[in-house]
């Protein structure tokens, strides 16, 4: 191969290689690819000519002519600033409230908040506003689910997204999807308060019970001494019929031994008065002329088989002759 057609080729190599930068380059500056995750919004001198929301290549003029504006569709997330609210009820609270959005309108979007930090700030604003004239709308009882009551959270957290979804599509071209409160807070100048009355509550409970319970309390006890008056009742009269039978079979025996031995059954009934009145330890003065004191004197007049085997020595009388001072042994301890 000749040298002038050497020269050719590498001119030629050079030629294209230097037309294929150049259609790169003007490919990159007209052209645009777009992601799925995101919107395009095209700028011709600083003004929306086309929203290209669909993924894929697509042409346009050459910068500064055209320009191209990225804006994210996925679903954001954020919270609202801590601040206090009222209740209904006057009760100051804090209720901090998440949200999440995307875009809706990515022209409108653009225009009214240029970027996802602005929209954050615009919403707080708005979800705070919703989320203070639903709470002013409830007591703080709607707050706390109560036993036996189903809780209304869910229905003030669709209360607030539906307060504020409006607007955030109509000024910002943002779709509100949802929101939900994070948690129940008080202000620490309210917490004190608030177990104060707690604590009132629960001690008015427990008194509840305390009284409910001495109520019955009382029933059982009255039930019981019920119970306990008519078993003694009971048990009263069965003592009484078994006493009154004891008594008249104790009396037909006394009557039947009166009749076969009237001067001993005398003489043991005198003995058991005797034994009534004195025992070992009492020293009496008695007028021994009256029954059954006339033992204590003496025994001569006793059947032989009922005198006792040493005789007893009368006292000494002191001051009168029918009185005697002894003390009350003798025929007793026999």
């Amino acid at each position: 191969m000749s040298e002038a057609s050497c020269q050719r080729g590498i001119t030629t190599f050079r030629l294209s290689l230097i037309l294929s930068i150049g259609v790169l380059v003007i490919a990159s500056a007209c052209g645009l690819i777009v992601s799925e995750t995101e919107n395009a919004l095209i700028l011709r001198f600083g003004k929306p000519v086309r929203i290209l929301e669909n993924s894929g290549f697509y042409l346009r003029l050459p910068p500064p002519v055209e320009r191209v504006v990225r804006i994210d569709r996925r679903l954001q997330h954020a919270d609202i600033r801590l601040s206090e609210t009222l209740t209904k009820d006057q009760r100051n609270v804090i209720v901090p409230v998440f949200f999440t959005w995307k875009v809706a309108d990515p022209l409108k979007f653009h225009v009214a908040v240029k970027d996802k930090n602005n929209a954050n700030s615009k919403l707080d604003a708005l979800v705070t506003s919703a989320r203070n004239s639903v709470l002013g709308s409830h007591p703080f009882g709607d707050l706390v689910a109560a036993e036996g009551r189903a809780s209304m959270l869910p229905k003030i957290e669709k209360e607030i997204l539906a307060l504020a979804a409006d607007d955030a599509r109509e000024a910002l071209g943002i779709e509100l999807l949802s929101t939900g409160i994070v948690q129940l807070q008080l202000p620490e100048a309210n917490t004190e308060s608030v177990f104060r009355r707690m604590r009132a509550e629960r001690k008015r409970e427990a008194t509840q019970f305390r009284a409910e319970g001495r109520a019955k309390a009382g029933e059982m006890k009255a039930q019981t001494d019920k119970e306990a008056t008519g078993l003694i009742a009971e048990a009263k009269r069965q003592a009484e019929e078994i006493r009154g039978k004891a008594e008249a079979e104790a009396s037909a025996i006394y009557a039947q031994a009166h009749g076969e031995a009237p001067e001993f059954y005398r003489f043991l009934r005198e003995l058991q008065s005797l034994r009534t009145v004195v025992d070992k330890n009492t020293t009496v003065v008695l007028d021994t002329s009256i029954a059954p004191f006339h033992w204590l004197k003496e025994t001569e007049t006793l059947p032989p088989d009922l005198r006792p085997s040493k005789p007893i020595e009368p006292m000494e009388p002191k001051s009168q002759p029918s009185l005697t001072e002894h003390p009350a042994t003798s025929i007793l301890d026999r």
